[in-house]
């Protein structure tokens, strides 16, 4: 098995940047994998009329790239991701999840996707958080099938592109590429969850917000 780790960013990393980033790379050595910083826009170049943060979550839909068919599984993280050490290390390539599910967005109740974004968004259809993504290459290859890029631009409202979360609900529901999978999530107190909600032991731990601020 051959798998990669990929985080974006674009510009100078913040000193919390750069640890999470050095904590993901030691992780993916230790699990086997290769490790990848994106940068600039990989995926598509948002309008001028849209704000452009060092974090446009929009880029990280470039995991689908055929690039990346060499890889068997392809790991998407937020940069505000940390891997703990723990020894016997737990390997997130070992789990057949995709991520967390996103029940609220889910259930369409008080969901900014459905407002922010409604021409993607579709009730009831698998919708994951985007700190944590993983991706076999066939669900790779299948999605990228209907990743129409002006479709995805036609979809933004006045202020904002469609984010990483919706687009991808938008591609699995378009496909249907999740409905023989037997398991969605990973175990996600362990690999994808905030701080005060990860498990004691939890091996990647998502430092959103203002939590990033307080790394040791």
């Amino acid at each position: 098995m051959k798998n990669l780790i990929l985080q974006h960013w674009n510009g100078p990393l913040p000193l919390w940047a750069e640890k999470c980033k050095k904590s993901i790379e030691d992780y993916a050595e230790l699990v086997g994998a290769d490790y990848q910083l994106l940068s600039g826009y990989p995926f598509i170049t948002p309008p001028d009329k849209f704000e452009i943060k060092p974090w446009t979550v929009i880029q990280k839909i470039h995991m689908l790239s055929e690039v990346y068919d060499s890889y068997d599984d392809v790991l998407m993280l937020d940069m505000d991701m940390m891997a703990i050490s723990r020894f016997p290390v737990d390997n997130i390539f070992n789990y057949e999840g995709i991520g967390r599910l996103h029940l609220k967005s889910m259930s369409g109740l008080n969901n900014s996707r459905s407002k922010l974004w409604p021409k993607l968004y579709k009730e009831g259809a698998p919708a994951f958080f985007g700190n944590c993504v993983k991706l076999t290459k066939r669900e790779r290859v299948i999605l990228r099938s209907a990743c129409d890029k002006q479709v995805i631009l036609d979809a933004s409202n006045e202020d904002l592109p469609p984010n990483d979360e919706v687009i991808m609900h938008y591609l699995m529901h378009k496909t249907k590429v999740l409905s023989d999978k037997n398991t969605l999530e990973l175990p996600h107190d362990r690999f994808c969850d905030l701080v005060e909600e990860a498990h004691p032991e939890a091996t990647i731990i998502h430092f959103c917000g203002p939590r990033k601020n307080h790394i040791k």
